[in-house]
């Protein structure tokens, strides 16, 4: 049982660094058209026009982006909205990997917290009977330093 305890107190720290992001499901500016959540990526700094992925792997129902960043620099969630142009994946076992969204109108970026160093964002396709009713979700789980 004391080892239990030890063990749960040396992973607290870990945990109560993680942060969860989730992108809208519907592009959230008034000023432009709604639009369905097709995507994500993450950037650093200003003029960086990306984040740095460090990695990108196929799941099950869409992919998974894997990202680092220097934790001194402020980070963003960038959100795409508006695409229509669907990028099969491959079927294995009834289900789809790695399928993506390769266009967008429209992004909205989310400011993540001070002294996040890495983040990996899950972008999955929820499919309808229809193919071109189906939504997306992202989740970016994100740690500190």
């Amino acid at each position: 049982m004391r080892a239990l305890l030890i063990a749960i107190l040396a992973l607290f720290p870990v945990l109560a660094c993680a942060q969860v992001y989730t992108c809208p499901q519907v592009y959230p500016d008034k000023d432009k058209p709604a639009a369905p959540l097709t995507g994500a990526s993450m950037r650093q700094a200003e003029p960086s026009p990306s984040g740095y992925m460090t990695d990108e792997e196929a799941a099950e129902e869409g992919y998974d982006a894997h990202y680092a960043f220097d934790p001194d620099e402020p980070a963003w969630l960038v959100c795409w909205y508006g695409g229509n142009k669907r990028v099969k994946g491959r079927f294995h076992d009834g289900h789809e990997w790695n399928q993506r969204m390769a266009s967008a109108d429209y992004d909205w970026e989310t400011k993540l917290a001070p002294r996040i160093s890495k983040c990996t964002v899950q972008t999955r396709e929820i499919k309808a009977r229809n193919p071109r009713k189906s939504t997306w979700t992202v989740t970016a789980q994100c740690q500190s330093r």
